[in-house]
């Protein structure tokens, strides 16, 4: 458990000891029963880690990719505006946000109307009140640029028609625009109407039931993780690995400008729904829409492949041009000027909060046990003669052992020479009290 990347098994210091820490300190001291529940608690958490949240996981990818392709400049600002994380760790903080203020989810998806994957310039997404995922993005990207100074005309949101009583901070709309980014290259966020982005579309994936919305957000990333556990924690994750696509996104970025940019990022995003995430890779037929195969149909370990390759560049793909973007708007010297913490408070953050309050009361909790394992040093009259008749025996022994070695032949001689010093010391007492008897005579 404590070895494992969710967990770091550094020893924190005494005052603000990590979780991994604590239960290995606590371990050290419980008893059989209590180890019991520690052993159980560990594997419950194993299991929660094992059965929620992969698409937090994609996300986690794309912030690595994205900090591999980064500039020092704007790793510094990152590193300042979220607290010492970076774009990996914040990962999940747009999920959160949405369990805590459910109408922010609208913010993440871009939903067009029918017909179905039909020509491009018929294709009609809805955002009123520029409350989707396009809109969202370019949103927050021009909030940040605005509070660095720079002028920029970009969408506006009220936030209160999407959420009431949520605001953003710089560090906020930063995290937001990390997280959104990635939505834009999940193409069921640019899904239809119709199917309800896929979650109405069911298919059998690696021997299971479930819809195709889940099969993009989580299943492929499961799968892999599942099956794949070395390749998923490898290297795979560097911008290396789409170095010619970054050089090129880099350059459209430059000379069309950042919306013209991320329209055609949207663009290919809803292409690539169309005609890979919507269409089975081996038959080539719809699995949604008017066309679609009666259902559920399976995917099966060729079909996998080729949507495990696709997927995986998607990934990559979104960490680049993350990187794009926070460059652009943390290498600038207005970035001074965007402030750190945040204005949005989570159900997550608050379990954390809590969480942190009972590890403090744990923490205390051993260290007193510990002081009180140590006891304190009082003088016991047993033990001390004990010690003594030991030492009586034990220390002459040693001496002996040191000066004369192990041969029997040396202590016959110490017998011998000892036996000899005592006749000759009671001989000379029998001489010496001869003439004094007589004296008195």
């Amino acid at each position: 458990f404590c070895a494992s990347r969710f967990c770091d098994t550094r020893p924190s210091p005494s005052r603000s000891l990590n979780p991994c820490f604590m239960l290995m300190r606590r371990w050290h001291l419980a008893g059989p029963p209590l180890r019991i529940c520690i052993v159980l608690r560990v594997f419950l958490f194993g299991l929660l880690t094992l059965t929620a949240g992969f698409d937090i996981d994609a996300h986690d990818a794309i912030g690595q990719t994205a900090a591999s392709a980064m500039d020092q400049q704007a790793v510094k600002q990152v590193k300042r505006l979220l607290g010492g994380q970076d774009a990996s760790d914040v990962a999940g903080w747009g999920h959160q946000v949405d369990d805590t203020f459910p109408g922010m989810a609208r913010l993440h998806f871009q939903t067009h109307n029918e017909p179905f994957c039909g020509p491009s310039q018929s294709r009609v997404a809805k955002c009123q009140d520029n409350i989707c995922l396009l809109s969202a993005i370019k949103h927050f990207y021009g909030e940040v640029l605005k509070d660095e100074g720079r002028k920029i005309d970009f969408p506006d949101i009220n936030y209160r028609k999407v959420e009431k009583g949520i605001t953003f901070s710089d560090a906020d709309a930063v995290k937001m625009l990390i997280n959104l980014l990635g939505d834009l290259h999940q193409p069921m966020h640019v899904g239809w109407e119709g199917d309800d982005h896929g979650r109405k579309t069911e298919i059998i994936f690696r021997g299971k039931k479930m819809s195709l919305y889940d099969v993009w957000d989580k299943g492929i990333s499961e799968a892999i993780r599942t099956e794949e556990s070395n390749f998923w924690l490898g290297g795979w994750t560097h911008i290396r690995a789409v170095g010619e696509e970054f050089e090129k996104d880099k350059a459209l970025w430059k000379e069309e400008g950042a919306f013209k940019a991320l329209e055609k990022w949207y663009g290919e995003s809803v292409e690539f729904a169309c005609k890979t995430a919507y269409t089975h890779p081996s038959t080539g037929k719809k699995l949604s829409g008017p066309d679609a195969e009666k259902g559920p149909v399976v995917i099966d370990d060729s079909a996998y492949m080729v949507w495990r390759q696709e997927w995986l560049r998607l990934l990559l793909l979104a960490g680049e041009r993350t990187a794009i973007v926070l460059n652009d708007i943390l290498d600038a010297g207005g970035a001074q000027k965007l402030h750190e913490g945040t204005k949005v408070q989570t159900n997550a953050d608050i379990k954390k909060a809590e969480e942190m309050k009972e590890i403090s009361k744990e923490r205390d909790r051993i260290l007193k046990a510990e002081r009180l394992a140590r006891g304190t040093a009082h003088f016991n009259p047993r033990i001390f003669f004990l010690n003594l008749c030991i030492a009586a025996v034990t220390v002459p022994v040693f001496l002996l052992v040191a000066n004369y070695g192990l041969n029997p032949y040396a202590y016959r001689m110490l017998i011998r020479s000892l036996l000899e010093a005592a006749e000759n010391s009671g001989g000379s007492s029998d001489t010496s009290s001869k003439p004094n008897a007589k004296r008195w005579e």
